[in-house]
Parts: C-alpha cells; sequence; structure tokens
C-alpha cells in the first residue's frame, strides 16, 4: 500500500458524514468565493477510527478485502476522505453545495483500526473555468505520532 496513488474523476451530489467522529472543526467567517484566501485553512479534524466508524465506512466504499480489517485491523484506504468535503462546508458555510470534479489521494502508510488521526487542509487555488468557480485544496491525514498517512489534492465547483 505505499505509495499508492489513487486519482478519481466525476461528479458528487452530496456528502455522508457522522457527527460522532468530528471531534474538532475551525470554522471561518462567512466568505464568498471571491474573498476565500488562497491558504484558507480547513481543520484539524481530529477523527477516531473505532470499529464503529470503519464498519459504517464499509457500507459506503467499495473494498474486497475484509480481512484487512478483521485479521490486521487495516482502515481501507479512502475511508476518511468524505471529511474533506465536511471541513470545507465548515470552513465555508456559505458554500451551499460542493461539485466534486477531480481529485488525487496518494497512500503511505495504512490507517490502523483503534487510533486516532488528524486531518488538515487547506485551499491551494482558485479560478474560474467557462463560467464556474473550481477551487482546489489540498489535505494531509496524520497519525498521533505525526507520521504522514495520506496527501490529497481535490478540485471542485464551489456553489454558494
Amino acid at each position: 500500500m505505499r505509495g499508492m496513488l489513487v486519482r478519481h474523476y466525476g461528479v458528487v451530489g452530496a456528502h455522508y458524514f457522522s457527527s460522532r467522529y468530528l471531534v474538532g472543526v475551525i470554522m471561518s467567517d462567512n466568505l464568498g468565493f471571491e474573498a476565500i484566501p488562497i491558504g484558507l485553512e480547513l481543520g484539524p479534524l481530529e477523527l477516531i477510527l473505532d470499529d464503529i466508524f470503519v464498519n459504517e465506512r464499509l457500507t459506503h466504499i467499495q473494498w474486497e478485502d475484509g480481512t484487512l480489517v478483521s485479521q490486521q485491523c487495516i482502515v481501507p484506504p479512502g475511508a476518511t476522505i468524505f471529511q474533506h468535503a465536511v471541513m470545507k462546508f465548515k470552513a465555508i458555510p456559505e458554500m451551499k453545495v460542493s461539485i466534486w470534479a477531480k481529485s488525487e489521494h496518494e497512500f503511505l502508510k495504512p490507517m490502523l483500526v483503534g487510533s486516532t488521526v488528524v486531518i488538515r487542509g487547506r485551499v491551494i487555488d482558485k479560478y474560474v473555468k467557462r463560467g464556474r468557480n473550481y477551487m482546489v485544496t489540498e489535505c494531509e491525514t496524520v497519525d498521533e505520532s505525526g507520521q504522514v498517512l495520506m496527501k490529497s489534492r481535490e478540485t471542485a465547483v464551489y456553489v454558494e
């Protein structure tokens, strides 16, 4: 799994999250697209990857090898990615919809069941293309010791 890179292209109409796992998210003042600064912080968000969280995520992602969870206590790659959208909506509350356009995820180390991870992100770019507002964010997921487990870069259409 070390260094595995996954690219996704498509559109997402909604996001799912359980507030049970939101330990702390920093919110910003109201910002319109033009006012969103490059470098705007998303998070940090602390997640507890307990059995309940992992089993809930298994129903939402396609991951066939359940033995890695049950025998080796490895959380499926990508189980925390949905939280990146949660962090954007918390940081930019007037954003009503974010349409997923593209994402790249690099899985560097496995996340373990029972561990706590922290996700930090920031806005790294924004631009207008064909009359639509695009926002590019990067997120990094680290374990309790500060080791980087996953890096992500995501592009979304921003809708107020």
